[in-house]
């Protein structure tokens, strides 16, 4: 509510520049401080109106009604540039003839040390210490240090909108330090003066019961998250100068918040975002697929949902219809007002990329056209760019790049760069739209304390998030992934895992996590170990699992046989191939992977029909090999395509494409991983040309799986393993692991899915299945479970400590975007390099001669220390063109460049990548 007798005002607040024009022809040339803050509050104001979800949310989750919650925001967007009034920020531009405040030895800028957003804290921490603004008389507060400490808590919210909290101490003599050093007695009557007239115009009815519960604190604390995230966003929306346009002629504070608010309305009307959605009803997985559920899709269609905070672990084997179902219990829980969207997220960009095909195909049926906004979808990894059917779709969304507002300072952009930067980027975008597909990371950076983490967090409130393959996560990201499931139930999120080969150890995890989140009293550990399996977890306390049968034809029995040698290996592919078959290797190694493609090459005496497929290639052949891959393997290659052909790869075959191969042969790899890859042979069926068809029984011989491993032995030596697959142990490090997965595949003689899935599984990572270990490779087995406590370790280390607040305490290190925050554990350190080539003229290109993206299909990843080091470096009078280069592709900057043709030690071909001279490969 507006006070009525706002009208007149000081002319000290409309001496203070709050955005400058980046060109020098634009006019006016500045917007006045006091107008870009009611500006950003407008759209705050909009943001948490009474419709808004996630104002209604928060303010029930905080026992307060929504206009308490809207007036407290607004009061914090309304002081989110108050370190703007400090003379080191306004010393950093000069407007001539202006009547803007000038100052004689204007204290230098340090966007370093103390950025305009800190220097907010710093001055609002000097008006309480000299008494220059009182809390019960200005603010409606009670005047007390607890009082204070609210204040302080509601306004990191705000002042943190740059994406990462602000570095605010509360030691006396160092508050007092940094006024000295950056700021002016004059700033801080302006201060006063603008927090006094602004609370006047916008006064906040403040929970004053509520403020001193430690238990309320906690909790707002727990939300501060989520505001802080549409802090950001009304930074942004509210810099936008197309609607927002620059006023450098003071008007009366009440006058100019009427027309902010109505641009308010234009400002959030032409993104996208939070645009109310109509769900569609759920009818059926026959109607909305058109095809007849299969079990698992059945349940989902029946089981209760009893409200938001849903988690379901969803087991079955690949084919069994796993993502239709997550995709039925999504709809229904949007159906149900449980949900508004939703993010898929897969292990690889290649997953990811068949994915969006999937849904985007599905999708627009879960909502309604008629009168409402036509939902997007957004594919998040960092090569979307480069996927033609993602590229030709209509679903990213447009969030208009702004007008430039000039750069504060070399460390201290303004909030247009932020912006642009940040929604050029989909992968952070996806999670903004209300339908995202793409790898899990681009959600685990949720959880990370890297720089615009909150907006992330904030595209996650009221979506579900479908993780499929959740087997894939190693301990570090499992302990990731972890939190972040805990922190979606927090804010009201369900989740659904799929998986094919998940351990009980793991799905208990998982369930205990969700229970506890939900602090539930007595959790539930899960008790059934049959497969296929639904696990149900509800907020509420239901605990469910339900045992499942399979289709008939997605049961498959692969009989499992084991060679010893490479030399038996290459035999074998090479008569299978001749005998018109297509055949893979899948090795642990690239180094492996690289020797094994020289000698069926020189076998054969030709390179025609042999294919290597590992991850250091450029990302354009790599996506060249790719197309190849499933072009001659996958479900829709003829007999023509696929006779005689041989591949060579790594653990990208079994991660990525939907391929199906004749015969295959795997390196020993642990028992759920040599499952995924033996999804990969006879994965389709087909007829006597060899041409896939659905339903009919299969025209080839029985699938065989061919297992390269050690010679069996019932009490093995410590090198039993590396003595002849070392790399398979420095890649997988139990030895003890492998021998258990090789004991119980002897024994079974065959890979039955499902009938035997749970046995294959618990036989090596069951509760008991460590004692089963021989002595001999105990020692290794516990310095591999070391390793895995050491993975858990650092993913601690990565977490934020949500309950402490937004905050710079809430985690040891807040990141910036350019700084890489893993989501997967190395113990290697990985660079992006990117591969040049000379032309005819001399000059230096990307390798890739692409028109779009010639960078970035130009860039491979490799390991520091023994490749990417060891790489020659470009020579002295060729570094002017590398310069050349890096003003037409400014991404350059971030790369390390490598021209082969100049290295004696490593080359670049497109049938091999990266290769070191003399036949000594990559390690």
């Amino acid at each position: 509510m507006i006070s009525a007798d706002i009208k007149s005002h000081s002319d000290s607040i409309y001496r203070y520049w709050g955005k400058a024009n980046a060109s020098a022809e634009d006019v006016p040339q500045y917007h006045l401080l006091p107008y870009h803050c009611l500006d950003v509050a407008a759209v705050g104001h909009r943001l948490l109106s009474q419709q808004s979800r996630l104002a209604q949310d928060i303010a029930e989750f905080l026992q307060i009604d929504t206009d308490q919650l809207r007036q407290m925001f607004v009061f914090a967007l309304l002081l989110h540039d108050l370190g703007k009034f400090a003379a080191a920020f306004q010393g950093l531009k000069q407007f001539p003839d202006s009547p803007l405040i000038s100052y004689e030895n204007c204290p230098p800028y340090d966007a370093k040390n103390a950025r305009h957003d800190m220097l907010g804290a710093v001055l609002l921490f000097q008006l309480f210490e000299r008494r220059l603004l009182d809390l019960e008389q200005d603010l409606a507060l009670a005047d007390d240090d607890d009082s204070e400490d609210f204040l302080f808590l509601l306004l990191d919210i705000s002042m943190g909108h740059h994406g990462k909290p602000i570095q605010r101490s509360t030691d006396k003599v160092e508050q007092k330090r940094f006024f000295q050093s950056y700021c002016r007695e004059k700033d801080l009557l302006a201060a006063a003066d603008f927090i006094k007239q602004v609370y006047c115009l916008i006064p906040v009815n403040w929970p004053t019961e509520l403020l001193y519960q430690r238990d309320w604190l906690d909790r707002f604390k727990q939300i501060s998250w989520q505001l802080a995230g549409m802090a950001v966003l009304s930074d942004w929306l509210g810099s936008d100068s197309s609607i927002f346009n620059y006023q450098d002629s003071p008007e009366s504070l009440a006058d100019y918040w009427i027309s902010a608010l109505s641009r308010a309305e234009q400002a959030v009307a032409k993104t996208e975002l939070f645009k109310p959605l109509a769900i569609n009803g759920f009818d059926s997985v026959a109607q909305q697929f058109g095809f007849s559920p299969s079990p698992l899709q059945r349940w989902a269609e029946l089981v209760v949902i009893d409200g938001p905070g849903q988690l379901f672990i969803l087991e079955d084997v690949t084919g069994a219809g796993k993502t239709e179902a997550a995709l039925a219990l999504t709809h229904r829980m949007m159906a149900l007002g449980h949900a508004d969207g939703f993010y898929f997220g897969l292990p690889t960009m290649a997953t990811s990329n068949a994915m969006y095909k999937r849904v985007a195909n599905h999708y627009r049926k879960m909502y309604r056209k008629e009168g409402a906004a036509a939902p997007s979808l957004v594919l998040a990894h960092g090569a979307n760019k480069m996927d033609e059917e993602y590229q030709a779709s209509i679903g990213e969304p447009e969030l208009v790049p702004y007008h430039l507002d000039d750069n504060y300072a070399r460390e201290d952009e303004s909030t247009s760069s932020f912006c642009n930067q940040w929604l050029a980027d989909s992968r952070k975008k996806a999670l903004l739209a209300p339908v995202g597909v793409g790898t899990i990371d681009q959600a685990l950076l949720a959880i990370l304390p890297r720089k615009h983490q909150v907006l992330r967090l904030l595209g996650l409130h009221r979506k579900v998030l479908i993780f499929d393959e959740v087997h894939s996560a190693d301990s570090y990201m499992l302990e990731l992934l972890d939190d972040l499931l805990q922190m979606h139930l927090r804010q009201g999120g369900s989740a659904i895992l799929l998986s094919a080969t998940l351990s009980t150890m793991q799905r208990s995890k998982l369930c205990q996590s969700w229970q506890q989140a939900a602090h539930i009293a007595q959790p539930q550990i899960p008790q059934n170990f049959n497969f296929p399996l639904t696990t149900h977890v509800s907020a509420n306390g239901y605990f469910n699992e339900t045992e499942m049968n399979s289709r008939p034809e997605v049961s498959r029995e692969l009989a499992v046989e084991f060679v010893h040698s490479e030399a038996d290996c290459v035999d074998l592919l090479v008569n299978a191939a001749q005998e018109n078959q297509c055949v893979v290797w899948v090795r642990n190694s690239v180094k492996d992977a690289l020797r094994a493609y020289e000698a069926v090459v020189e076998q054969l005496g030709t390179e025609e029909n042999v294919l290597l497929f590992h991850s250091r290639f450029v990302l354009g052949d790599r996506k060249r090999i790719e197309d190849k891959v499933l072009a001659i393997f996958g479900k829709a290659s003829m007999a023509k395509d696929r006779a005689g052909k041989i591949l060579i790869c790594t653990q990208v075959f079994q991660e990525s494409l939907d391929a199906d191969a004749d015969l295959m042969i795997s390196d020993l790899c642990p028992i759920d991983d040599l499952i995924q890859r033996a999804g990969r042979l006879h994965r389709h069926t087909r007829n006597a040309q060899r041409q896939y068809q659905a339903g009919i029984t299969e025209h080839r011989p029985a699938p065989l799986l061919l297992v390269h491993c050690p010679e069996w032995q019932d009490e093995p030596k410590v090198d039993w393993l590396s003595r002849q697959f070392r790399d398979t142990e420095a890649v997988y490090r139990s030895p003890g692991k492998l021998w258990l997965g090789l004991r119980i595949l002897r024994e079974l003689g065959a890979i039955r899915m499902p009938l035997q899935a749970r046995q294959l599984i618990e036989a090596v990572y069951g509760e008991n299945a460590r004692e089963q270990i021989p002595d001999s490779l105990t020692d290794k087995h516990l310095l591999a479970v070391s390793k895995d406590r050491q993975m858990q370790g650092a993913a601690n280390q990565q977490k934020i400590q949500w309950e402490l607040g937004y905050n710079q305490a809430s985690a040891i290190h807040w990141f910036d975007d350019s700084i890489e925050i893993s989501t997967r554990f190395s113990d290697l350190e990985y660079v992006e390099v990117l591969v040049l080539r000379s032309t005819n003229a001399g000059s230096l290109e990307p390798l890739i001669g692409d028109t779009k993206y010639p960078v970035a299909l130009s860039t491979v990843k490799l390991e520091k220390r023994k490749t990417a080091d060891c790489l020659a470096i470009i020579p002295e009078h060729l570094e002017a063109q590398v310069r050349a280069l890096s003003e037409r592709f400014p991404a350059i900057k971030f790369l390390q460049c490598w021209l082969p043709e100049l290295d004696s030690n490593f080359s670049y071909c497109s049938q091999k990548g990266v290769v070191k001279m003399q036949n000594e490969e990559v390690q």
